[in-house]
């Protein structure tokens, strides 16, 4: 991550004493300049994960699975050279803005492994651990409460994009930490939302049948979805989609899986994992039938304030093979935006509507990608409440709490080169 700038600049920029980094960011803050998309330009808005459930259950935790392992050899090392960087770290740099995890082994989930076929279902019962109370002004209100603030933002743009991390289902029979009320389908058509992101670590938290009840229930409120299909093949088609005069392919992977494999398409239906190889393919293959690849990928670690190394590469990667806009999501709190190649890449815009919150989980964003003649011009940052409640019912910032987003936007961002304007709060990534 510190190679994509001079290394002393980065470590002073992510300093733990304030003074240190406001001077390096004065020293080295990236050139942003605002910019007026025309009338005719098509808006792409997209936003983090959304899950309408206010009860939180326990079940025992998978993790992450992939095939990308280490030798004792290398384990023994990785130990040394963390503690020594997690001793540096906790002396010299902000947990603000900077996490050891990045030095994390970063598993990919992998589709051909002989792990694949050891396919383990959680049996444990799920127990109630906490349930966050939400104060609905009426009952009738209850499913169009989480978007009355937002609702005029969605409804002007020409298609938006989110990530469902939650099934809609009345099965009782839950598996996993999730599940919510089937009526949020239609409250998200009715607020504007035209598609969301399907291959995510809770999909399948009430099983099978929580999965194809969220994809009836979907269908039948007229909402797309992506990443998730009734076997590999149709998976991994994505979804194309014609914004305006232009054809958008949306494709979603996820890096964590829950159920282990036992969610993961094959023969059978299922999500798509992060698995560079089959995601490389698929973007190849989409550009050859679309104007626009779009590549939603759920990765990363929880709550950690940085882009891990390897998910620089992957996106690089995926960029270089046709990839228009990497979409990130998962770790529940923003991340810095990169541009590559004139595309831009948005680690994580955090969350967008969520039953409840914890810390250090706060305010986020979301990006409004403007494309115009077939092509991405820019991209309009809205920051939008996320701090307690809010986080149910979500609204545009105003003032100093939005200043203070894009301003940790923009620092987040340094590392990368981007230069992020700010202008009658919201933030300006001119592309093109």
């Amino acid at each position: 991550m510190l190679r994509n700038r001079k290394g002393l600049s980065s470590f002073l920029l992510y300093s733990r004493i304030k003074l240190i980094r406001e001077i390096a960011w004065g020293l080295n803050k990236p050139k942003g300049e605002p910019f007026t998309p025309s009338e005719k330009a098509t808006r792409v808005l997209v936003g983090g994960d959304v899950c309408f459930d206010s009860e939180v259950r326990t079940v025992p935790y998978v993790g992450a699975y992939g095939s990308i392992g280490t030798t004792i050899a290398q384990s023994i090392l990785i130990r040394f050279w963390y503690k020594l960087w997690k001793l540096f770290c906790k002396l010299a740099l902000s947990p603000r803005y900077f996490s050891t995890f990045i030095y994390q082994p970063f598993q990919e989930l992998l589709v051909k492994t002989s792990q694949n076929e050891k396919k383990k279902l959680i049996t444990d019962a799920c127990k109630t651990r906490e349930h966050f109370s939400i104060q609905y002004p009426s009952e009738a209100a209850r499913f169009s409460y989480p978007f009355e603030k937002i609702k005029p933002l969605f409804q002007s743009r020409d298609l938006v994009l989110v990530n469902l991390e939650t099934p809609l289902t009345d099965n009782p029979r839950v598996q996993g930490w999730f599940a919510s009320d089937p009526g949020y389908a239609q409250a998200m058509k009715d607020a504007g939302i035209s598609m969301v992101s399907l291959s995510n670590n809770h999909i399948f938290d009430a099983g099978e049948r929580g999965f194809f009840d969220t994809i009836q229930n979907l269908e039948k409120a007229g909402i797309l979805w992506t990443g998730a299909g009734n076997n590999l093949m149709k998976a991994r088609a994505g979804s194309l989609v014609k914004v305006n005069d232009v054809e958008v392919n949306i494709l979603s992977y996820t890096q964590y899986c829950n159920s282990l494999y036992a969610s993961v398409a094959g023969d059978h239906a299922g999500i798509l994992p992060l698995d560079l190889e089959v995601m490389l393919q698929d973007v190849g293959q989409a550009k050859e039938f679309a104007d626009l690849v779009f590549v939603s990928l759920h990765w990363g670690f929880e709550d950690q304030p940085c882009v891990h190394p390897r998910q620089i590469e992957i996106a690089h990667q995926l960029i270089d093979r046709g990839a228009d806009c990497i979409i990130g999501h998962h770790p529940h709190v923003p991340h810095g935006i990169e541009v590559y190649r004139d595309k831009p890449i948005l680690y994580s815009l955090g969350n967008f509507i969520f039953g409840h919150g914890k810390h250090p989980w706060a305010d986020n964003y979301l990006a409004d990608i403007i494309i115009e003649q077939k092509t991405i011009t820019g991209l309009v940052i809205h920051p939008i409440a996320g701090a307690g409640q809010e986080l149910f019912q979500p609204e545009p910032l105003r003032g100093a709490r939005a200043e203070a987003l894009l301003h940790d936007l923009q620092m987040r961002s340094a590392i990368f080169k981007t230069g992020i304007a700010i202008s009658h709060d919201v933030g300006h990534v001119k592309i093109a």
